[in-house]
């Protein structure tokens, strides 16, 4: 695997590869047919790579979920801090938790699916 090129095993930065490389088309002067091949990608997985992004482009992106500003205040009543996640995936913290640790979770799981 080159330095260019990401493993298959980390989709953001596949899909990071994909928009510099749709932007590097964009600026380029080229066929569809040149650019790839001087890319050495296939024309098929241009298009698809095309068509995924620009669906992304006009809906929130699934990748950065977006996290609002919250006051967390301890209950007795509430034994555990829930956040329910876009994708179904809830996470609990116990309420002591600090909102710093929980900002990390959040950020580091959101652009995985559960």
């Amino acid at each position: 695997m080159s330095a260019t090129t990401p493993s298959h095993r980390d989709p953001v930065a596949t899909r990071r590869l994909w928009a510099e490389r749709l932007e590097r088309f964009r600026r380029a002067s080229q066929t569809v047919a040149q650019f790839c091949a001087a890319e050495g990608i296939s024309a098929p997985s241009f298009y698809v790579w095309k068509r995924t992004l620009a669906g992304e482009a006009g809906s929130p992106n699934p990748i950065t979920p977006a996290v609002v500003p919250i006051r967390l205040t301890p209950s007795p009543a509430s034994p555990v801090i829930e956040l329910a996640l876009p994708s179904g995936a809830v996470l609990r913290f116990p309420p002591d938790t600090r909102p710093d640790v929980i900002a990390a979770v959040v950020h580091a799981v959101g652009g995985r699916p559960c």
